[in-house]
């Protein structure tokens, strides 16, 4: 029995292994069978589906959305949007429907994309993209940007350009383009733009050319500045000169808007990057005004650029803001003096501390010094511009004449010669007309000028009126500038509400409150919050 028992389990392992071998082979049949089902899927998947889309570079993209947006895409450009603009309503299945198609035509993605959305997201790549610098040297995609899109987001895109344009020449297109300025340099087709009177006007100076680091800065400056404003403008040059700074031209009370920007003089720190020799990042030089000014330290070509507008604003309102009788004299107690000489003597005197010399002349040497003075003034100022030794000679000579007239023995020319011209007297009559005269300064001097005054006094300009102001706008000044003449208060006032952002302040930061509230009274500029002003108060009593 054990042995029959024994020789069927053996007939049964013999008779079960070809059935288990049949049945292994079968499932591996089976196995081999769905993954072949498998890798002909794959296969097919990988015929049949559309291959990943390279967006590419910012530039690459750029272009592609503008092929697109005006209808001139390729079937690589409809790709590449379709990868970039997701959400867009129904692109995938435009997208599907195109790479359907036997013949790919770019029509047939293109007139299913939503040109409103094209244009937001290419905007959207100017803002967001932090490789602009391959778009802006690219003469011909810029044009493309520049005559392709919509004002307003042509606008946009320049915008997030034009600090990466190192072309002069498609700067000045661009400063066109935006802010509606006609900027001329040497070449004579800029020209062409100017009407007759901005020709005759501007083509009296030599034009030079820009740098590119000029016109940047230029432009960012315009991006600030109210457009109603901007559209006054005739044309912005720089000029080969001697002289540091800006000048605004009018022609009539009607008309103004020709003016310039140069700081090609002066020593190294004064020159700006106007300057080919400054030109680059990194070349604009701060301005160095009293420690105590709220300009002090700022960008002089983003100040001058706004100041220089802030005339001709001036100038179009036939000098209405600054002239007599404005409500801008008001804030800092303006009075003007004819520019006669015996006029401006008296008002001086009126403005000393006290009687000249401490009471060092007599009553008869105190005439005879006011005489002098008025003598001095008679004469052509600019033989004496920031000539003092020129003056005492002039001083000294019309003393002596003074004296000879008066026919008094008991004074001596000589020795009051010496007197009225002893600079060091705090309330020296004689320094402090000359020191204030227009031809001697541009500004009024912080340091020695005002010695003895009750009012500071100054002149703005050769030949015109002297002025006094009061004495607490002073200490709460913009700059040392603002009081050469009111003109120049309303142009400092205009520049630094409205560069204030240029230099990375806040719009009337810079602004001291009493002009702030009468230039927002006045709808000059936008109201400020109250933190605007408060923080500059701030500021200035941590100073003191």
């Amino acid at each position: 029995m054990a042995e029959n028992a024994l020789a069927q389990v053996k007939t049964t392992k013999k008779d079960a292994a070809p059935a288990a071998k049949k049945e292994a082979a079968s499932t591996v049949a089976k196995m081999k069978g769905i993954s072949a089902k498998r890798d002909k899927g794959a296969e097919k998947s990988q015929e049949t589906a559309p291959q990943a889309v390279d967006k590419g570079s910012t530039k690459q993209q750029v272009t592609a959305l503008l092929n697109v947006y005006t209808d001139q895409a390729s079937e690589q450009d409809n790709a590449r949007v379709s990868a970039i603009l997701s959400f867009l309503k129904g692109v995938w299945s435009s997208i599907k429907s195109f790479f359907s198609k036997k013949e790919k035509t770019p029509t047939g993605v293109t007139s299913n994309l939503n040109k409103e959305e094209i244009l937001a997201k290419l905007v959207e790549l100017f803002e967001c993209s932090d490789n602009l610098a391959e778009i802006a040297a690219d003469g011909d995609l810029m044009h493309r940007i520049m005559t392709e899109m919509p004002d307003a987001e042509r606008n946009s895109a320049l915008d997030c350009l034009y600090d990466n344009v190192t072309d002069p020449q498609l700067l000045i297109e661009m400063i066109d383009l935006r802010f509606g300025v006609t900027v001329i340099d040497s070449r004579p087709e800029t020209h062409d733009k100017l009407n007759d009177k901005a020709r005759a006007i501007a083509l009296k100076n030599t034009p030079i050319d820009w740098t590119a680091a000029g016109l940047i800065e230029v432009y960012k400056v315009y991006t600030f500045l109210p457009q109603s404003d901007l559209d006054l403008i005739q044309c912005l040059m720089h000029l080969d000169d001697t002289s540091v700074g800006g000048a605004a031209y009018g022609y009539s009370n009607s008309t103004t808007g020709v003016y310039y920007v140069n700081y090609r003089a002066g020593n190294e720190k004064m020159q700006e990057i106007v300057n080919p020799a400054n030109d680059g990042k990194g070349k604009v030089s701060g301005h160095s005004d009293h420690s105590s000014d709220r300009r002090n330290n700022t960008i002089m070509m983003d100040m001058t650029t706004a100041h220089e507008l802030g005339h001709i604003v001036d100038g179009n309102s036939g000098w209405k803001i600054s002239g007599p009788g404005s409500s801008m004299r008001n804030v800092s107690k303006w009075q003007e003096t004819p520019d006669d000489p015996n006029r401006v003597v008296e008002e001086m005197v009126k403005s000393i501390s006290g009687t000249p010399y401490d009471g060092a002349l007599t009553d008869a040497e105190f005439k005879i010094a006011k005489d002098v003075g008025a003598a001095y003034l008679a004469k052509d100022q600019n033989a004496y511009a920031g000539k003092w030794s020129a003056a005492v000679t002039e001083l000294t000579d019309q003393t002596e004449l003074a004296v000879e007239k008066s026919g008094d023995t008991s004074i001596d020319a000589e020795e009051l010669a010496d007197k009225l011209t002893d600079k060091k007297c705090n309330t020296n009559l004689l320094y402090h007309l000359w020191r204030g005269q227009g031809v001697n300064s541009s500004h009024y001097n912080h340091n020695d000028a005002m010695r003895g005054m009750n009012r500071p006094f100054h002149q703005g300009y050769a030949n015109q009126p002297w002025f006094t102001f009061d004495l607490s706008a002073w200490n709460d000044k913009i700059s040392c500038y603002q009081f050469r003449c009111p003109k120049e208060e309303f142009a400092e006032t205009y520049a630094s509400y409205h560069a204030a952002p240029a230099m990375g302040k806040k719009k009337g930061e810079m602004t001291p409150k009493g002009l702030l509230d009468w230039f927002i009274a006045e709808g000059y500029g936008d109201v400020v919050p109250e933190s605007g002003t408060s923080e500059v108060q701030e500021e200035k009593t941590t100073k003191s």
